[in-house]
């Protein structure tokens, strides 16, 4: 199931949270932190390093605790058309 959800964030348009607030907030939360580090694209320095944070979450054991993550580029989502 984790890595279900995690490929059906990734696919979440940029800007739409999760529509638990208490998700929501936790995706801003880290989109914050992660911009505050500096690292910039391609570690090259700079204010925004991470454009979006979507998380998914699902009932599951406590002593299970499953995590997936997809992480995606601007190559996998960059298309050109020749005219």
């Amino acid at each position: 199931m984790a890595p279900t959800l995690a490929k059906k964030a990734l696919f979440r348009r940029l800007g739409d949270h999760n529509p638990a607030p208490h998700i929501a907030d936790l995706e801003m939360e880290i989109l914050e932190e992660v911009n505050g580090l500096g690292i910039g694209p391609e570690g090259f320095g700079g204010t925004v390093t991470a454009v979006a944070v979507h998380i998914e979450a699902a009932p599951c054991h406590i002593a299970s605790l499953p995590v997936a993550a997809n992480i995606d580029c601007h190559v996998s989502r960059h298309r050109e058309v020749m005219l």
